[in-house]
Order: structure tokens, then sequence, then C-alpha cells
């Protein structure tokens, strides 16, 4: 097994270990961390992921967005060539569940291009104190972010921040992380 899937495998191990009510508290108080970041403020569109266990919960993100009138967007992966694009989501918008049980946005959904996003929330598992990452291991984000040109920021419990890892020439490291 490769260093970045043993380190994906510890770390995935490590979180899975929070209780609900932790891992509630430890999301929502990250959500707080980034509400105060001035890119969140300046953001009118903001692209994010609708997560599931053991990613830091975005439900807060997303009411928050929601509330301040933000524009939402979700992204949508492709197969097989393993790209992702951003649709428009509102609370209620019908979703589909993909690979991995991800929830995705339907096709219908209005795509968004990725200029018009001022803000990415990335996910991952694993980072360094650099912005690099270790997500799931489909590559999309890295391919998305080779073209995208808005700020992004990570959410990341402790567990997830300052691995070593070796880098390779394709990754883009997340611009911001926000520790809990």
């Amino acid at each position: 097994m490769s260093e970045k899937a043993n380190l994906r495998n510890l770390v995935i191990d490590q979180l899975e270990k929070l209780s609900k009510e932790d891992y509630d508290a430890r999301s929502y108080e990250l959500a707080k961390k980034l509400f105060q970041t001035p890119e969140w403020q300046a953001a009118n569109c903001v692209g994010v992921t609708l997560s599931r266990f053991p990613e830091v919960n975005t439900r807060f993100i997303l009411a928050e967005a929601n509330k301040m009138g933000k524009t939402v967007v979700i992204p949508e992966t492709l197969y097989p060539s393993r790209t992702m694009q951003f649709r428009e989501y509102e609370k209620g918008d019908l979703l589909i569940e993909k690979r991995f049980g991800l929830m995705e946005p339907a096709p219908t959904a209005k795509l968004v291009d990725a200029a018009q996003i001022d803000l990415l929330i990335i996910p991952g598992v694993a980072f360094t104190t650099e912005g690099y990452r270790i997500g799931f291991g489909g590559g999309f984000y890295d391919r998305y972010l080779a073209t995208y040109g808005g700020h992004t920021v990570a959410l990341l419990f402790r567990e997830q921040s300052g691995h070593f890892f070796s880098n390779e020439k394709h990754d883009i490291p997340v611009q911001k992380l926000l520790v809990d």
C-alpha cells in the first residue's frame, strides 16, 4: 500500500472514533471560524460538498450561506474522465446518490462556471501545514484546482493536520487551513 493510502486509512480510523456529539460540536466551531474569514465574508458564490462522516460536517455552512443569501454550488462528478463541475444547490433540491454514497446535484440543476465561484471549501483526509492534501483518492479536486482561480479554504479536525507526505507535481495546495 502506498504512503498516501496508509496515511489516509490511519486518519480515517482516528476520525471514525469521534462521538457524534464531538463531531458535530467541532464541525460547528470550524464553521464559525470560516464565517469570520474575509474570504467567506466577501464571497457571493460558495462551492462546498455535501459532507458525509467523517468529513467535517458542512450542514452548518450550507445553513449560514442560505441565511446570508449566498449562492451555494455543489460538485457533480463525471466519469470516466474523473473530473467535476459545480451546480447550484438550494435546500430541498433533488439530489442523486453517486459513487461512494456521495449526494450530488441532479443534472438539471444550473451549471456554474468556475470563474463565478468566489470560494471553494476543499474536503480532504490529511493535510500538510503548507496546505497539500490527501483526499479520498479520486483526484477530482486536483483536476478542478488546476484551472480554478478563486479562493480555497479547508476546514479540518486537528487529527487531519500537520502530516508529512510527498506531494506530486500535479498537487495544488489549499490556500487557507482552518484547524479546530
